[in-house]
């Protein structure tokens, strides 16, 4: 790992994220990647690594947010269409971030119906949230949205994109990885072929 950013990218939340959060992620992550959830042996190198990963963040992350949590300190289950509606008819970009990182948290790949749309956004700040929120979810399907996105992008989305493809290795950047490599800035294209060549290696 280079940079705060591309281990904070592992859960696919922003660097400085709240302590609530990062665990609502590691949580996600670890079901999905735990060893004995999987008979593929990548899985356990990735749950090694997002444990890892995590020890280290919590000792950095924000203080929790201040939001009601169920008794026995759950998180109420997210409604994914009143989050999707709050993105949808906010015209404040603050509040569209939110929802989509906690689309991204849900943990519930039909959150892509609203996540999609914010790949679109006129925000950059979230777009890049959507990209995070995608890789979180492990949504292989928007491949090609990523590919497109990445191509019509300025250098701070395409940072964004790499970075967030080298800390959480999804397969869902292998198309914008590839168009990566043949990027205008020679360090993009560097970058591309190195993350590439460590998820093709997977």
């Amino acid at each position: 790992m280079k940079s705060d950013r591309e281990l904070w990218a592992v859960f696919g939340l922003p660097p400085g994220a709240d302590s609530r959060d990062l665990k609502k992620a590691f949580r996600q992550l670890t079901k999905r990647y735990h060893p004995d959830s999987s008979k593929d042996p990548a899985t356990a190198r990735r749950f090694s690594r997002v444990v890892r990963v995590y020890e280290l963040l919590s000792r950095k992350a924000g203080p929790a947010r201040e939001t009601p949590a169920e008794p026995g300190g759950t998180d109420p289950e997210e409604d994914l269409f009143a989050l999707g509606t709050e993105f949808t008819v906010s015209r404040d970009a603050v509040t569209r971030l939110e929802a989509v990182k906690r689309l991204g948290l849900s943990g519930k790949r039909s959150a892509y119906i609203f996540l999609r749309k914010a790949l679109y956004d006129d925000s950059p700040e979230v777009v890049a949230q959507a990209v995070r929120s995608v890789a979180l979810l492990g949504i292989r399907q928007a491949e090609g949205e990523m590919a497109s996105l990445f191509s019509r992008s300025g250098s701070a989305l395409k940072r964004t994109i790499l970075e967030t493809a080298r800390g959480t290795r999804e397969p869902v950047f292998l198309s914008a990885l590839r168009v990566a490599r043949s990027d205008p800035d020679a360090s993009i294209a560097s970058d591309a072929t190195e993350i590439l060549g460590s998820l093709e290696g997977c």
